[in-house]
């Protein structure tokens, strides 16, 4: 166990040092797999949770505080980059040194307390899925939503969807706080298309995998099982009982985490009745949209915020504990699955003003582009439906988490993993076809 430094200025090589040994302790990695240059997220496959840990014990070891929103403009240049490596994280706490302790309440600190939300009808399904017994129709009209939007229900796992009208629609952010990846702000032509109205969850997932059949251990690696001795695997939401995939007792409205990009997508086209075994051809450079129905960022922005580019789904007021989940971590806390700190996929947190749940806060969002950080400086950011389609061996993440300050919740926000990572406030949520709902 590493103890307190004595007050002293170290040197930035000396830090980097430093923290590469206690990232290699804290992450359960090989000392020669940590260097400066690794990508917190891309690289050590750091999972929000275990970023949180890893921050606060540098905290502790160099007697720094590392700032949840730097005000000094030094420390916003150092965390506004893209990406965010161990040598960036070093340069912090060069910076820190000899700057006054901060106390914390939130993210890092203890949790807000937030009240329960407001929760709906839960409408997805656990079993089995017939597809015969569909007749060849997916989506079944309801009542209309917020604003008049149509909204239907899914027949494959009752998901409820709000069909979006094609639309001018503000993608990034023009403020001065955003990240270089969230600018320039820009307007792009987006057609209609369908979303879910909330997280999939590990009810839904479970009648996935209940609905396909025997599926191969690899598949199952590749889509949310986690390898023996990974640290994470008492978070796991499903289990299979004679037979049988369901979540564990008390998660069943729970997001369905610890699912990678790979899972998301094969779910996706699941549902929507295409062929899962496609859940990879998007590895190549030209795939073709039938092979993901996942939001791409463009989507995910505007189902997030509507056209105009509010910070937040509300607007631009400040996030409160009312109005998603989010700072809910507190250092050294330990959960079992059904204590994760989430909130059920159907209650009305992170409200979009389309009536979406949860696009700020509880759980990031897979989406179907490679994040690219410069993609919004782009020609093709303005182009009709914009996609990166190019591989960058990392998939965008939208939406912020549970564990995180509300800061990374708003609608621009950036960020990415490798499409096997998982994480346990990482889940999804997926498209469907307008044209096949308006049949």
């Amino acid at each position: 166990m590493a103890s307190a430094i004595t007050a002293r200025h170290w040197r930035l090589d000396e830090i980097e040092s430093k923290i590469c040994h206690v990232a290699a302790e804290q992450l359960d990695l090989r000392r020669a797999d940590v260097g400066p240059h690794s990508r917190l997220i891309e690289d050590l496959n750091c999972d929000s949770l275990e970023l949180v840990e890893l921050i606060m014990k540098i905290e502790e070891i160099f007697a720094v505080t590392i700032p949840d929103g730097p005000s000094n403009d030094a420390c916003k240049a150092v965390f506004a980059r893209q990406p965010f490596r161990l040598r960036d994280l070093a340069e912090v706490v060069y910076l820190q040194q000899g700057m006054p302790r901060q106390r914390r309440t939130g993210w890092k600190g203890w949790p807000i307390e937030a009240p329960a939300g407001t929760a709906i009808p839960f409408t997805q399904l656990g079993g089995r899925f017939d597809r015969g017994s569909s007749n060849g129709i997916l989506y079944e009209p309801l009542e209309r939503g917020r604003d008049g939007l149509p909204m239907f229900r899914r027949r494959t796992d009752g998901m409820r969807c709000a069909l979006l009208p094609a639309a001018s629609v503000e993608i990034g952010n023009a403020s001065r706080s955003a990240a270089p990846d969230e600018q320039p702000l820009h307007t792009a032509a987006i057609d209609e298309f369908l979303i879910d109205a909330e997280p999939v969850s590990a009810t839904a997932y479970a009648r996935f995998l209940n609905s396909i059949g025997y599926v191969d251990g690899q598949m199952l690696l590749d889509w949310f099982m986690l390898e023996a001795g990974d640290h994470r695997c008492e978070h796991e939401l499903l289990i299979h009982d004679d037979g049988r995939w369901q979540p564990l007792p008390g998660t069943e409205r729970f997001p369905m985490v610890l699912v990678s990009w790979y899972g998301a997508n094969a779910y996706s086209l699941w549902a929507n009745g295409r062929d899962w075994l496609d859940y990879r051809e998007t590895d190549s450079r030209d795939f073709d949209d039938q092979f993901s129905f996942l939001p791409s960022e463009a989507q995910w922005e505007y189902a997030a915020r509507g056209p105009m580019s509010y910070e937040y789904p509300w607007g631009d007021g400040e996030p409160a504990p009312d109005r998603l989940r989010s700072d809910r971590h507190r250092v050294g806390q330990e959960y079992t699955a059904a204590s994760l700190p989430m909130s059920a996929v159907n209650e009305e947190l992170g409200m979009s003003p389309l009536g979406l749940h949860h696009m700020a806060g509880n759980v990031w969002h897979w989406c179907r582009d490679w994040y690219d950080p410069a993609f919004y400086r782009s020609a093709q950011a303005t182009w009709r439906n914009p996609q990166n389609r190019r591989p960058t061996g990392v998939k965008s993440e939208r939406g912020g988490s549970w564990v995180g300050p509300a800061t990374l919740a708003r609608c621009s926000y950036r960020r990415a993993r490798p499409p096997l990572a998982r994480g346990r406030c990482l889940g999804f949520r997926c498209l469907g076809d307008a044209a096949g709902a308006r049949k």
